[in-house]
């Protein structure tokens, strides 16, 4: 899939950079690499790659890049957000809420509810049912549903909280997973941040001193 034509020539080289591909050959078209479960398929040496290319560009990228990043199409977005996850950039911690709760942009939720999952604190508990309660509220589809919630019912696990019990009990425009697919999706999000610690060690390990 192509990509639409950026905004501004920084966003293209951006975009190139961190979005549609990697310094290595085999880990062309990024995004589509971390959207979803993708992240978690791949066997080696490919997996190797993601890993490293992954922790090693969440660490570089600036801020700068980042705030242009997510202002972009859904690509970029959701790039933007596992590299802020990543690197527990928890200064993005509002900004993604604001992103999450508008939720229009198809698959970046996903990035943004990684990214809270990653935080792990009460506040990105929050920021997930305060998003989750506004879009099953709404008639127009919540996109990437599942993993807000399999990502609020991680971090209920992980707090001692149960903000996605009340959530997911009551009667909305939107339909409501059943039981066995929050738990599927639940692991999902555990499995994901596993792999982005993964990330992290392996960019820390492979700093020259």
């Amino acid at each position: 899939m192509r990509l639409p034509a950026p905004d501004s020539p920084e966003l293209r080289v951006l975009a190139k950079r961190y979005v549609s591909w990697s310094r290595e050959g085999p880990l062309r078209l990024r995004y589509l690499k971390i959207m979803g479960v993708n992240a978690l398929r791949d066997g080696e040496p490919r997996r190797s790659l993601l890993v490293r290319s992954l922790g090693e560009d969440a660490s570089l990228i600036t801020d700068d890049e980042l705030d242009l990043l997510l202002t972009s199409e859904w690509r970029a977005r959701l790039t933007a957000a596992w590299l802020i996850g990543l690197d527990l950039r928890t200064g993005y911690r509002d900004r993604l809420g604001e992103l999450l709760y508008d939720g229009s942009f198809v698959k970046a939720n996903a990035g943004y509810a990684l990214a809270f999952a990653r935080f792990g604190q009460h506040p990105d508990a929050m920021f997930l049912a305060t998003a989750l309660a506004h879009k099953l509220s709404e008639p127009e589809p919540f996109y990437e549903r599942d993993f807000v919630i399999g990502a609020l019912l991680y971090l209920d696990e992980r707090l001692g909280t149960d903000h996605a019990g009340g959530l997911l009990s009551g009667s909305w425009r939107q339909p409501v997973p059943s039981r066995p697919d929050r738990e599927r999706f639940k692991g999902y999000m555990g499995q994901l941040c596993a792999f982005a610690d993964e990330c992290m060690r392996r960019t820390i390990r492979s700093t020259p001193e």
